[in-house]
């Protein structure tokens, strides 16, 4: 930036010089078109070599929690009636004739689909907790692959049963099954929950 500021001087002057020496006016003009290229060169190269400024990071996006609807459930349920999960035990509820529903693509499964008996003499069962675990058997080793829990509506009868569907949820795209089974699939449905009423009476939807 000297000599920027030199090349300045310099071209005040030959300014000057032009006004009081008329006979030399044409090479203090040509002068001064030689020291203002000058001087545009050595801006131009002078920005060249300054450092760019680091573009400022965005901050980070705060995670947001996924909203819960299923204990949103549970606790809307449990305002609504809070004696419901205490009218059947869990040893009332079994699960039977368990089987994985295979995905498009070999070896993968989408979900679960048992028959649920209510072995209760007197409520009706409205929903069920459960468990799920999926092995694969490989030359009789099996190896837990997925495990699941959660609650599920159904309407069961006492002394009865009825055909359910659990999916599996894992957040995997819909294109790609979320389990992909290399020997033989064992899957283990426990029960874990029960929610009841009395046998005929109308499920709450509050």
């Amino acid at each position: 930036m000297k000599l920027e500021a030199m090349l300045w001087i310099v071209v005040l002057i030959l300014v000057a010089l032009a006004f009081l020496f008329p006979k030399t006016r044409t090479i203090s003009l040509s002068a001064i078109g030689v020291a203002i290229v000058a001087i545009v060169v050595i801006v131009v190269l002078a920005k060249r070599g300054e450092p760019v400024a680091p573009v400022a990071a965005a901050p980070p996006l705060v995670e947001q929690k996924p909203v819960d609807f299923e204990r949103f459930h549970i606790e809307n349920l449990d305002k609504a009636d809070p004696e419901a999960k205490n009218r059947i035990r869990v040893e009332e509820i079994r699960f039977d004739q368990i089987r994985a529903e295979a995905g498009a693509e070999r070896g993968g499964i989408r979900r679960i689909v048992a028959r649920l008996y209510n072995d209760s003499a007197t409520y009706t069962l409205t929903d069920y907790g459960y468990y799920l675990v999926v092995q694969d058997c490989i030359k009789a080793v099996c190896s837990t692959v997925f495990d699941q829990h959660g609650l599920s509506t159904a309407s069961v009868p006492p002394n009865q049963a009825r055909d359910v569907e659990i999916a599996i949820r894992d957040g995997s795209t819909h294109d790609r099954p979320p389990i992909k089974i290399l020997g033989t699939a064992n899957i283990l449905l426990t029960p874990a929950a029960t929610r009841a009423q009395l046998a005929g009476n109308p499920k709450s939807t509050d």
